[in-house]
């Protein structure tokens, strides 16, 4: 009897013990949460870098170049554990950093972006940057994923916007098949050359800097802006709104309502 009860009690230690590891090795479930609400790049609380004051219009101040930062790492997550304004000021730092390596290109622009639309935020992000902040400037972006294809098919439409598109600083892991170029390079690239410049970035102590020898953009910034002054086209400053003006009819001295009256009848 004994027997039985220390057997007994042995196999339940047992299934105890096997109960703790199998729950010690659970996987985590999922973290779910509210969609976070849509991005409207119009406004500025949806980007969390833009230059103050703005950047002098091509038109005012002659050729220079602007970053956009796109940066899936800084994406938000749907998260009901944590508040949206804490996923905010965290994107807004990483993306802070980031910048810091970017700045000597020129201006940094860096949109919010969201972990389950990052396509659909980066094109609206990009589309309202050129038609907004652009105002004629040359821009490179500054990315860790390809370019969405309507981004590019943007770029491609447009052959004074293709021209100032200085290229890609990629700064993200390439996949097997490598990260393609994309097609809308300006026509100071050689095609078998490409506009795609892999910038290698080093991590260290929480901070992020550019590994190897600088400046950041290497052959996309050097030279460029000699090339947009001899062989580019400015945009010109945009007409103001049309004001529609009233015509007054013209008339001679002594030419009133009731005068034209009487002689008409």
């Amino acid at each position: 009897m004994n027997r039985k009860i220390a057997l007994a009690v042995a196999a339940l230690l047992l299934a105890i013990v096997i109960g703790g590891v199998v729950w010690t090795n659970r996987p985590e479930p999922p973290v779910t949460g509210a969609a976070l609400p849509t991005f409207d790049y119009a406004a500025a609380e949806s980007w969390a870098l833009k230059p103050s004051p703005q950047p002098a219009a091509v038109w005012e101040g002659g050729w220079d170049i602007d970053v956009v930062l796109l940066a899936r790492e800084a994406a938000m997550v749907a998260n009901d554990r944590i508040a949206l304004e804490t996923r905010r000021d965290d994107a807004a730092e990483t993306l802070r950093d980031l910048a810091a390596v970017f700045e000597p290109a020129g201006p940094v622009y860096a949109p919010y972006l969201r972990a389950a639309n990052p396509d659909a935020d980066i094109s609206a992000a990009i589309l309202s940057y050129l038609a907004t902040d652009n105002r004629g400037r040359a821009f490179v972006v500054a990315t860790d994923a390809p370019l969405p294809a309507d981004v590019i098919a943007a770029i491609e439409a447009d052959p004074l916007l293709r021209d100032r598109f200085a290229g890609v600083m990629f700064f993200g892991e390439r996949s097997e098949t490598g990260t393609p170029a994309p097609m809308a390079c300006s026509r100071r690239y050689k095609p078998e050359d490409g506009c795609v410049l892999d910038v290698e970035l080093s991590r260290k102590g929480g901070r992020i800097s550019l590994a190897g020898d600088g400046p950041v953009g290497g052959r996309l910034i050097d030279g460029f802006i000699p090339w947009l002054n001899e062989r580019a086209s400015k945009l010109a400053e945009p007409l103001g709104e049309l004001e529609e003006v009233e015509i007054v009819e013209i008339r001679r001295p002594g030419e009133t309502d009731d005068a034209l009256d009487a002689e008409e009848n």
